[in-house]
């Protein structure tokens, strides 16, 4: 037992080869699936998804270098007729390093950089782990955890290669895809375990040879996935595959040792091979060039028989208890009245006359006559003598005390009837054997099983226990793609926290540097409204969180316009800065910007993550200039979902906002020309509220001061919070119910030339130093044309002396041109650069 330790701990210490045999990339069996499903490729330059699904391959046979696009858009790999170069400036060079992207990216390394090639190798091959095609978290998608067992659409993931000066792109799917139920298999292991234990008189030979070709097949499936040198990787497997050569000319032989060396095979197969590789009776993909149910019956085998070649071991030590050999009893020792023929293999000369004090060379005298005689074995003290078996065996030299029971006569006929022998319970069965070798590797198969069966994937990318399903606020999606920007008609009762940022172009940023960074925030943002983490951040924030709503809507300033790349000319008449309004008090540093970027959700982290993303991913092209936090009603607190909301002065807000089932909804949000179409033009207003002094009213003042009940909302003409107002509608005293000068009156369609805007407004409470709160309002209005919008309102509210205008100020202000919706395939912005002939 010694030996067979030292020997198994030996083969599976060397080089951890066997250990991490079930593993390519980084990855094993999983239900993950990466798939390249369109490839504008051209002869001799290929792209493949290899290593299952781990890595992407490019190969170029021809005499032109073709470049690998990194994640920022700029030159990463290149590979031709020279090698495999990779651009040490690339942050994707970094990044690419791990198959989780936490390598740290130097400072030093900045993609709009000129590259920096460093050779890899003279092959014209390349593989390398993308992080757009697989999934990057330790823990399951959302909607992975909420519904495993069916079928998912993680993302979609598209890769650009350069060749003569053509781009080649690369699409595909990555897509959870749930594994079979594993039982049946389960079911094949233990029956193998059987096998060896029934075979092992006449065929443990085979067994092994089964052992060793099912490692050999899973080995080497294995192996092929990788590009490092096959051999060195399978020396350990060599070895244990000579030792299955070896147990097998054993135990053809027929020699005692042959059952040893087969153990040795077994448990080195079953620990190596079979016990990591259990995830494949119930992963939908595993990492080998083996179709799958092939691969899972090498490790079915592999496991199942290599365990049974211990447990047959196991028999053989115990069957060899009970064959133990007889051993010689001089024929001196015979009673008195025993004669020769009492012994059947007793020798022909030997006589009665024979004594236990016979000469020494009695013993070797009987055994080159061929005599040998059944006896009881010698025992220790104090233990039960033990049955022998009839197998011959040379005996011993020398002379033999007598042996049997005190008090019985050497030779005596036991009750079984053979000489020497004392009466005892039969031997071991060869079905209690089989039972007993099954018995102990059942438990450890099914133990295994039974724990990793209970998790979709490997403890490493598993759920916490304790976890729980996604509630319906956390599951919630708003679709990304569309004629129109999410973000903008979705209804605020589904987004109860927002973010809204502006961001200015650094000096020297062009119109194809701020190309670049709208294909990195659309593929982000694609990704995170999805539920799924942008695929090159390693940000855990929201690991364990649904998409909550999340929706990204992007635009662009009128500052943007004047730029490299971006004429004066081209920027839209409505996208015009608005005007100076009296009473304002505005910060500049808290106002405009090149780009606007509003982040809306039901999760204040995921709104933040969300926009913490865009900002990493802005580095280099575009840095933060201002940002805004909102909060609204979240849903599941009021018995009304579709309750207006109120602001922190307590009033309903929004009450006549146009309705998207409005005949008229369309030409008042959103716009319908040029690059424009479909987009909208957002006015941002933060609007500090006066509170202190606001609260000290009486609610009957308040209410004329906004020209509604506060309670419910109603016009105070009369009426529910839907009826249309009055405004001729006089009291007792002859004064209008709604006094000429109140905010609602001012601000109403019908007093400004039917002007219309879509409200969106997120109040925000933020603490003052010292002590205090500064609370408002963050004034989001969406509408087609700000000009016939926006401004005209707000120039009525001034001229008419708004009442409501005592009690707050106006203090930053910006505008932004949000274009319509991102297609399939499209970025935030492309038409505005298609027009524009970049």
């Amino acid at each position: 037992m010694a030996v067979i330790g030292a020997l198994v701990t030996a083969l599976l210490a060397i080089g951890a080869g066997p250990a991490a045999a079930h593993t390519v990339g980084g990855v094993g069996a999983t239900n993950f699936r990466t798939t390249l499903e369109h490839y504008d490729g051209v002869p001799g330059v290929e792209l493949s998804v290899v290593e299952n699904g781990s890595k992407l391959e490019a190969r170029n046979s021809t005499d032109t270098d073709v470049v690998v696009r990194g994640y920022q858009d700029e030159p990463y790999a290149k590979i031709g007729p020279g090698g495999v170069f990779v651009n040490e400036n690339s942050p994707a060079y970094y990044l690419n390093a791990d198959r989780f992207g936490v390598t740290t990216v130097p400072a030093g390394a900045d993609p709009r950089k000129p590259p920096r090639w460093r050779k890899l190798s003279d092959d014209q091959s390349f593989r390398w782990h993308d992080h757009r095609t697989h999934w990057m978290q330790t823990t399951l998608p959302p909607l992975v955890s909420q519904a495993p067992d069916e079928f998912h659409e993680i993302s979609r993931w598209t890769v650009t290669l350069d060749y003569r000066g053509e781009a080649l792109a690369g699409t595909g799917v990555l897509a959870w895809v749930p594994g079979p139920a594993p039982w049946g298999w389960f079911a094949g292991v233990l029956a193998l375990l059987a096998v060896p234990a029934l075979l092992l008189r006449r065929g443990l030979a085979f067994v092994v040879g089964a052992v060793v070709v099912s490692d050999v097949a899973h080995s080497v499936g294995v192996a092929r996935l990788e590009q490092s040198n096959q051999v060195v990787s399978l020396l350990p497997q060599f070895a244990v595959w000579a030792i299955g050569g070896l147990a097998i000319w054993l135990l053809v032989r027929r020699h005692d040792a042959g059952p040893w060396a087969a153990a040795v095979v077994g448990v080195c197969v079953a620990v190596a091979s079979g016990f990591p590789d259990l995830p494949v009776f119930w992963r939908s993909s595993a990492p080998t060039v083996l179709p799958l149910v092939v691969d899972r019956l090498s490790v079915a085998v592999g496991l199942g028989a290599g365990l049974g070649l211990v447990g047959a071991l196991a028999l053989h030590l115990v069957r060899g208890r009970h064959l133990r050999p007889a051993v010689p009893t001089p024929a001196a020792a015979l009673a008195p009245d025993a004669t020769p023929a009492a012994t059947p293999d007793a020798a022909p000369d030997a006589t009665p006359d024979a004594t236990p004090d016979a000469a020494p060379d009695a013993a070797p005298d009987a055994a080159i006559a061929g005599a040998r005689e059944p006896a009881t074995a010698r025992n220790e003290p104090g233990e039960e003598p033990r049955e022998q078996g009839a197998v011959p065996r040379e005996p011993a030299t020398g002379p033999r005390e007598p042996v049997g029971a005190p008090g019985e006569p050497v030779g005596a006929v036991s009750a079984a009837g053979a000489p020497g022998m004392r009466a005892r319970g039969g031997r071991i069965s060869r079905r209690q054997a089989v039972g007993l070798a099954v018995a102990g590797g059942a438990g450890a198969v099914a133990g295994a099983g039974l724990q990793a069966a209970a998790s979709p994937e490997p403890p490493a990318a598993t759920p916490e226990v304790g976890t729980v399903p996604l509630g319906s606020v956390g599951r919630q999606t708003v679709p990304f793609h569309g004629a129109r920007q999410a973000g903008i008609a979705t209804p605020t009762q589904r987004q109860a926290h927002a973010r809204i940022a502006a961001f200015d172009l650094v000096p020297g940023a062009d119109a194809a540097a701020l190309r670049s960074l709208l294909q990195r925030w659309t593929t982000a943002a694609e990704a995170l409204a999805a539920g799924r983490p942008a695929s090159d951040r390693t940000d855990t924030m929201t690991a364990d969180s649904g998409p909550a709503s999340l929706t990204i809507t992007v635009g662009f300033g009128p500052s943007l316009f004047g730029r490299p790349g971006f004429p004066a000319t081209a920027r839209p008449a409505a996208l015009t800065p608005l005007p100076a309004f009296r009473g304002e008090t505005l910060d500049p540093s808290r106002s405009d910007g090149d780009l606007g970027v509003l982040v809306a959700a039901d999760d204040a982290v995921v709104v933040y993550s969300a926009l913490r993303t865009l900002e990493q991913l802005a580095a280099g092209v575009a840095t933060p200039r201002w940002q805004f936090a909102g909060f609204t009603r979240g849903r599941g607190v009021t018995t009304n979902e579709g309750a207006t909301v109120r602001n922190l002065m307590g009033q309903l807000d929004g009450t006549r906002n146009p309705k998207p089932d409005e005949a008229t909804f369309g030409r008042q949000v959103f716009a319908a020309d040029g690059w424009m179409t479909n987009g909208s033009y957002l006015v941002v207003r933060r609007i500090r509220m006066l509170l202190d002094d606001w609260e000290k009213l009486p609610v009957a003042v308040q209410e004329h001061v906004i020209g509604r009940k506060k309670d419910s909302g109603a016009p105070l003409s009369g009426g529910v919070e839907t009826t249309a107002a009055n405004f001729g509608k006089r009291g007792a005293d002859g004064q209008p119910l709604i006094p000429a000068d109140s905010h609602m009156r001012l601000a109403t369609a019908a007093f400004n030339s039917g002007a219309a805007m879509l409200r969106r407004g997120y109040s925000y409470a933020d603490p003052l130093p010292g002590g205090g709160v500064e609370a408002g309002l963050i004034f989001l209005a969406w509408q087609a044309d700000p000009r016939t919008g926006f401004v005209p309102v707000q120039q009525n509210l001034v001229a008419g002396n708004d009442r409501l205008s005592r009690f707050i100020r106006h203090e930053t202000s910006a505008l932004f041109a949000m274009p319509g919706g991102v297609a399939n395939g499209e970025y935030f912005g492309q038409h505005l650069f298609e027009e524009l002939g970049q």
